[in-house]
């Protein structure tokens, strides 16, 4: 499961604090921007069974569960309608959920084969990841909840599943049982939560008020408090440094931050990679700062480093970081590797890049 990250909390931040659901309350409302897939509803039967899946295009594990939902959503065709509710994408600031829709949908349309489910996106005010993921405590993705007689008896990770829905089908599944359990769990995540908004609520006031020496101050005030927000924490002060600040001092920052992870130089290549206003110079030390690319399997990196060289005016070097990209993205395509990451499209983007690349050399 991936935890819900500071900056996506920081969506929630301010926002009215929902009600507590747990296992056995009445399920919460259903509400959409967009049906994708899949018969529409408006409210649940209460004769029959819902499994809400939630999930987004950049979590991981979610895209993992796919095909296996899909194979749960034919093995009980008629009995069990399994949906999956998209949430949590990053929007622009002051920006309505609706606007994920288009990347979504352009997401779920590429991914057919393996969601062979009902999909449907949050509403303008996410309004599905309030009153169900924040309310139930669940403060990662993906999380399953099973609803019958409109009641969520069940919460939890989809890999459970397969042990769950039997025993709800047969009538041995004790709710009772899991709820005491499950509801203390839930009570402390949100109790974590909350805390934890606490913390950020006054960094996200100060980066909203361009005051970022108070945000730095906050930050280091927050990890001295809370050692586990480092990483995060340090993220969030160097695209801040990155993109508002001064990208000289991002720069030297990273050089720092990097000593202490070995994953950083990829961390600090991805989100160099996403700014598109940058000088060529730190396009070009995010690339060269990367290192060597001997072990790398994955496209996304490739692709990254490509974009960083372009962007530096380095082609020859973006048509070769770009042509790796492509080969391993195609060879993944082809053997149904990396479900929901690398799609007919993603193929697609690549060689339209790699011809651009070309054409400027």
């Amino acid at each position: 499961m991936i935890i819900i990250s500071l900056f996506t909390l920081g969506s929630y931040t301010h926002a009215q604090t929902p009600e507590k659901l747990d296992v056995g309350d009445p399920a919460p409302a259903i509400s959409y921007s967009k049906w994708l897939k899949g018969k529409e509803f408006k409210a649940f039967d209460p004769n029959h069974i819902y499994v809400m899946e939630f999930w987004a295009t950049w979590c991981g594990p979610c895209k993992g569960a796919m095909p296996h939902l899909t194979t749960l959503q034919k093995q009980y065709d008629g009995k069990i309608t399994f949906v999956g509710v998209n949430v949590w994408e990053k929007v622009g600031k002051d920006q309505s959920y609706e606007t994920a829709v288009p990347a979504v949908e352009k997401f779920v349309k590429g991914n057919d084969t393996n969601m062979g489910y009902t999909v449907f996106v949050d509403d303008k005010d996410q309004s599905m990841a309030t009153k169900w993921l924040r309310a139930a405590g669940q403060n990662g993705i993906p999380a399953s909840f099973v609803v019958r007689n409109s009641r969520i008896i069940w919460i939890g990770h989809p890999s459970e599943l397969d042990s769950i829905i039997p025993k709800v089908l047969d009538g041995s599944y004790d709710m009772n049982k899991f709820k005491e359990k499950a509801d203390k769990a839930a009570q402390k995540t949100r109790e974590q939560n909350e805390a934890m908004m606490a913390i950020f609520n006054p960094i996200k006031d100060a980066l909203a008020a361009k005051d970022h020496k108070k945000a730095f101050e906050l930050m280091d005030k927050a990890v001295a408090q809370k050692p586990d927000f480092k990483i995060p924490m340090d993220l969030l002060k160097f695209t801040t440094l990155l993109n508002d600040v001064d990208e000289k001092q991002a720069i030297a920052f990273a050089a720092e931050f990097q000593k202490q992870y070995k994953t950083a130089p990829s961390i600090i290549l991805g989100e160099v990679s996403k700014s598109e206003k940058l000088s060529g110079e730190t396009y070009l030390w995010a690339a060269e700062n990367f290192g060597s690319t001997a072990e790398v399997t994955n496209p996304l990196i490739f692709d990254a480093l490509a974009t960083c060289y372009s962007r530096a005016g380095q082609y020859a070097k973006a048509v070769d970081n770009q042509s790796k990209a492509l080969e391993i993205a195609e060879k993944a395509l082809k053997n149904g590797e990396m479900v929901g990451t690398i799609m007919d499209y993603t193929v697609e983007e690549y060689k339209k890049k790699l011809a651009d690349y070309r054409s400027k050399m």
